[in-house]
């Protein structure tokens, strides 16, 4: 099926998103998670395209992306927390987790497309 212009413009407006918000995910890489939870680009959904990271991949994206407030970490399934610092491990019954600022990578990809899109739209109204 050949795309009408307009369309295509907009597929390349999603890529754009997709392509900037999988760069500042890996602005948080640990395991590689956040990255992975992008997959391979947009989604085609009814109507236009979706980008957002997979809950089940990574289930913190957004924690990382709007933050937290201050709140106490306990076990779930433990009478302990445990981590390891310094070649030893650190038990404790809970945590008090100062928050998180976040950073809205997703939206910030948003926007910098969106300042990209007449140059996206010009070069397919030239079949480019």
């Amino acid at each position: 099926r050949i795309i009408p212009k307009s369309e295509r413009a907009v597929l390349m407006l999603a890529e754009r998103v997709h392509e900037l918000a999988v760069a500042g995910a890996e602005k948080h890489r640990k395991t590689g998670a956040l990255v992975d939870a992008f997959g391979h680009g947009p989604k085609k959904i009814a109507g236009g395209w979706e980008i957002g990271a997979d809950r089940q991949r990574a289930p913190h994206a957004v924690f990382v992306h709007w933050g937290t407030k201050p709140h106490v970490i306990r076990p779930k399934n433990k009478k302990a927390l445990r981590w390891a610092a310094g070649g030893s491990f650190i038990f404790a019954k809970f945590v008090n987790h100062p928050g998180y600022k976040g950073d809205p990578f997703l939206i910030n990809a948003a926007n910098q497309a969106i300042r990209e899109f007449p140059q996206m739209v010009e070069q397919s109204m030239k079949g480019r």
